[in-house]
């Protein structure tokens, strides 16, 4: 797990120095708000700046006003516009909130644009993420419908009850992690998934994917990997990565499962293949922390 702090022009001219000297090496950083790249934050390039100049993982978050999913897409736009030719190493997330023009649709529009914005930022190669509070997703959402995406939790407090399986979760706005220079006002969050580690490997956010051509595989025996139960964002992690290794596809060396009737987890099986694909696809269970979950085994086989 990591901590990490999320600020915006509130937040005036962030001391990175003091931020990473304090321990945290994440950052969440809003890029901007509203359907108009005249609306990027203002301090958003010298936050980026400081952040890559101390070594803080960095991502960005775009605050909405959009009331129908084409805003919502404009909106998207506008912030792939914003970060355009930058290299965040951490998610782009939609920050959907309690504002009245929002509040003024229902749930099934409030979901359309969720997967809008999240869809035009999956497309143009970014790793995006749901940015709301427990409550907004749990009973202004159709989030049955958003269990592919990963999830920003806001829920403060010692526990978070998010419906949806969640990679971040701000849990505090008063600065609990004892930030110099903001008292008692800031938002903290724990990480955890290595975002930078899955984002780079997966050549997301412009960053170029490793050469997945392994060594060749002298030994004779091939396995069999069970990973899961596991969430549709994970799960598509491993195919994305199955595919690039040509394991999935008619030879059915690829199979997955529900577990559940509301489709929110399921178990995947992939082989028999080598010990090199068995390799790349056990770094990467490791990097979503599903090894240390116990959710990766392996059974060699003739």
């Amino acid at each position: 797990m990591f901590y990490a702090i999320d600020v915006s022009k509130w937040q005036g001219a962030v001391n990175w120095a003091t931020v990473k000297n304090s321990g945290i090496s994440h950052a969440m950083i809003r890029a901007g708000y509203g359907n108009s790249v005249r609306q990027t934050d203002p301090q958003f390039k010298r936050n980026v700046a400081g952040c890559e100049l101390h070594g803080v993982n960095w991502g960005v978050y775009w605050y909405s006003y959009a009331t129908s999913p084409e805003m919502a897409r404009q909106e998207a736009r506008c912030c792939l516009q914003v970060i355009q030719g930058l290299k965040p190493s951490m998610p782009v997330a939609y920050d959907i909130e309690y504002e009245p023009g929002i509040l003024a649709l229902d749930n099934a529009t409030r979901t359309a644009m969720v997967k809008a914005f999240l869809g035009e930022v999956e497309a143009a190669g970014y790793y995006g993420i749901l940015y709301a509070s427990t409550d907004f997703i749990r009973n202004r959402l159709n989030w049955r419908e958003l269990t592919q995406y990963d999830v920003w939790a806001a829920q403060y407090g010692s526990a978070c009850t998010c419906p949806l399986p969640y990679g971040i979760w701000q849990y505090s706005s008063s600065n609990p992690l004892g930030i110099p220079g903001y008292g008692n006002s800031l938002d903290c969050n724990r990480v955890y998934k290595d975002y930078p580690a899955i984002i780079s490997s997966a050549g997301l956010n412009g960053f170029t994917a490793p050469d997945l051509n392994p060594a060749p595989d002298l030994s004779t025996k091939k396995q069999i990997l069970t990973i899961g139960p596991v969430t549709m964002g994970d799960a598509l992690q491993v195919q994305s990565l199955c595919k690039q290794l040509n394991i999935t596809g008619e030879n059915k060396l690829y199979t997955s499962k529900w577990n559940d009737a509301e489709k929110v987890t399921q178990t995947i099986t992939v082989g028999p293949v080598s010990s090199g694909d068995a390799w790349y696809i056990m770094k990467l269970c490791e990097r979503l922390q599903l090894t240390e979950k116990e959710l990766y085994k392996s059974d060699y086989v003739s």
